[in-house]
């Protein structure tokens, strides 16, 4: 594996392994506050017709893991240094448009999904097959309880999504259209708020585990709106409900 050494950093930090090996391989410093590091392999092919492809990978020094990959084909006539150089341009460009939310501690330090810890979860097993990560599923409604129990103020929260399962690898058609309902008890964190649930809200996917304290931790981890990271005593399935696939929409 050669090195292009005009773009590799001239400091002593060891470049996070890729995968694969490329003709180009540098360090990259986003340009926001954190200003983390990216590794980059990259190489372009000239095909027989004279177009170029270019594939590459990204590794990120803090999280030491592969941060994404991909082969496209380059939109660019002219000779192969000027190729190069606009498949590097590409490359930093998605880089710089990366959410914020991916260079958090919370993104890269997420707890697998617990299904235990969701009292009735064993009914969303029975309905899908499989526990999903409710990948493209919708919010339709968040509910926001102020309660006192034992004089002791609390807040619960309601939370019900639509969901179709066509987050399960082996779905080849149209999935159980559902509404789940969940209640979270006795809800505290840093990041909710009733601005949080703001509807509608496209979800990438919902994750319950076990905290160390014993609670429970739902972390909601949007496609669009804001995101949801909450804890709280329990969380119950209330009801799970058909739906028509148009208000999926």
């Amino acid at each position: 594996m050669t090195k292009d050494h005009t773009y590799v950093s001239n400091r002593s930090e060891t470049m996070v392994k890729l995968r694969s090996s490329y003709d180009h391989v540098y360090r990259y410093v986003r340009k926001n506050e954190r200003a983390l590091t990216y590794d980059i392999g990259y190489q372009v092919y000239q095909r027989n017709d004279g177009s170029y492809v270019y594939g590459f990978e990204v590794m990120r020094e803090s999280s030491d893991g592969c941060f994404g990959s991909g082969a496209s084909p380059l939109q660019f006539e002219g000779p192969r240094d000027e190729a190069e150089a606009l498949a590097r341009q590409l490359i930093e460009q998605q880089i710089e448009r990366l959410p914020e939310r991916f260079e958090s501690e919370r993104f890269h330090h997420r707890k697998k999904t617990d299904e235990g810890v969701v009292t009735n979860g064993w009914l969303i097993r029975r309905i899908y097959g499989y526990w999903p990560a409710f990948h493209d599923a919708k919010i339709q409604e968040v509910s926001v309880f102020h309660r006192t129990l034992a004089d002791k103020p609390r807040v619960d929260m309601e939370l019900s999504v639509l969901h179709s399962g066509q987050d399960n690898s082996e779905w080849e058609g149209e999935g159980a259209h559902c509404k789940l309902t969940f209640l979270f008890e006795d809800v505290a964190g840093d990041e909710f708020s009733t601005e949080n649930g703001n509807v509608p809200n496209w979800i990438d996917e919902i994750r319950f585990s076990r905290r160390d304290d014993g609670r429970v931790e739902v972390d909601v981890d949007p496609s669009s709106g804001p995101s949801i990271c909450l804890h709280c005593a329990t969380v119950r399935l209330l009801s799970v409900k058909p739906y028509a696939s148009e208000e999926l929409a």
